[in-house]
């Protein structure tokens, strides 16, 4: 099969904690006769099985150290397994780590070529891509400096700009693109979605949970090196963000479909639908229900929180000591109005829970829908509040 498969993977590395602390410990330690204390070993992937055929995109999340770089290493066959196999079969570009391919003394044009030859590919085929590599990269400016001078962003940017212009039939990319800014982020995201398009097979570690469940195929969880879910990207992506609220999720309890009452949202601007919101605009979120049985009364909450989890702010009904939603038989909609979404560039996910009148749990969306918001002012952090200079 050409692809990407992996086979029973596993990989053990030994720890020594018998550290000196000073030079008398460490003579004492080179007496002859003396023997060093065993090392510990350490898992960091136990028994790790998957196929991704080509055409097919595959999304890795997991906590830090959890053993995702390492699968990739494994992977791009820059580490040995200690046991189980894998096989790479076609045209590989791989991004996972910062400066990987690049020497430090040469400069961007330079390690262009540098990095394209250690991929396999010819001089006269980097000729073709250079400008649009290049111009990728937004580094025109600084192509003819030593990349050792170079930002971790500059770095992203040239390594990716590389990666993708290579013309792989497979694409690995670990997340070494969140040094880079939101722009850039997003223009990376926009080319492997178009890649994606084109039948490139995708393999992608990344902590922005919602770009995996929109753009991938399949996803895995990874958690201390074992695999806790594998499956469509939705229902893996949800098991993983429960276990940071509940008990651990064993690998066989990714949560089930759910359709309940809430079925869709999405946002609205001047009264028409939008994906794309300014900052500072009024906006309306406008839940859809269907009720097949009987009626009811509900309490909502809403949250907006950035991909990797941090709630930027939570509207309940029952909180703001609103009378609950009463819904009928049939389909019906509510609308949230937000009279100015003051927040600065970047994507967003729109997180809702569904309450009883007594305030207990009944349904959970995480996410419910997605937004992106432009800023035309350069503003870091997360709000964009109104404001003005004043001399005196």
């Amino acid at each position: 099969m050409r692809g990407v498969w992996a086979e029973g993977v596993s990989k053990r590395f030994l720890l020594r904690r018998d550290r000196a602390d000073s030079v008398g410990q460490l003579l004492v330690r080179m007496l002859p006769g003396r023997r060093p204390p065993p090392a510990e070993p350490f898992w960091a992937l136990k028994d790790v099985s998957f196929r991704l055929p080509l055409g097919r995109s595959l999304g890795i999340v997991g906590n830090n150290g959890s053993g995702k770089s390492t699968l990739l290493k494994i992977l791009t066959r820059t580490m040995l397994p200690t046991s189980g196999q894998v096989a790479v079969e076609g045209r590989t570009s791989a991004l996972i780590e910062l400066g990987a391919g690049f020497h430090p003394d040469f400069t961007g044009r330079e390690n262009i070529y540098l990095n394209a030859s250690i991929l396999g590919i010819r001089r006269r085929e980097v000729d073709r891509h250079l400008d649009d590599i290049i111009d990728f990269a937004g580094i025109r400016p600084f192509i003819d400096t030593p990349v050792k001078y170079y930002s971790s962003g500059m770095h992203a940017r040239l390594g990716f700009s590389v990666a993708i212009h290579v013309e792989p039939e497979i694409l690995i990319v670990d997340e070494v693109l969140a040094v880079g800014d939101e722009a850039f982020q997003q223009q990376c995201m926009d080319r492997i979605y178009a890649m994606k398009r084109q039948g490139v097979s995708i393999l992608l570690v990344s902590h922005d949970l919602g770009s995996v469940e929109r753009l991938m195929d399949e996803a895995i969880w990874l958690d201390r090196g074992v695999m806790q879910a594998q499956g469509r990207p939705a229902l893996v992506v949800e098991a993983y963000r429960r276990s940071h609220l509940e008990a651990p999720v064993s690998p066989d309890s990714a949560p089930e479909a759910s359709p309940g009452l809430l079925q869709a949202a999405w946002l609205e601007v001047d009264g028409r639908p939008v994906e794309v919101v300014p900052s500072g605009s009024a906006v309306t979120v406008v839940l859809e229900w269907d009720n097949p049985d009987q009626p009811v009364e509900r309490h909502l909450v809403l949250s907006l929180r950035r991909p990797d989890g941090l709630a930027i702010l939570e509207i309940s009904s029952l909180r703001d000591g609103r009378p609950p939603l009463r819904l009928g038989l049939g389909r019906a909609r509510t609308r949230l109005h937000i009279p100015a979404l003051q927040l600065a560039s970047g994507r967003y996910e729109v997180h809702a829970e569904v309450l009883d009148v007594q305030g207990r749990r009944l349904e959970e969306h995480h996410p419910l829908t997605e937004v992106r918001v432009q800023s035309l002012k350069g503003a870091g952090g997360l709000l964009v509040l109104p404001h003005e200079w004043r001399a005196g």
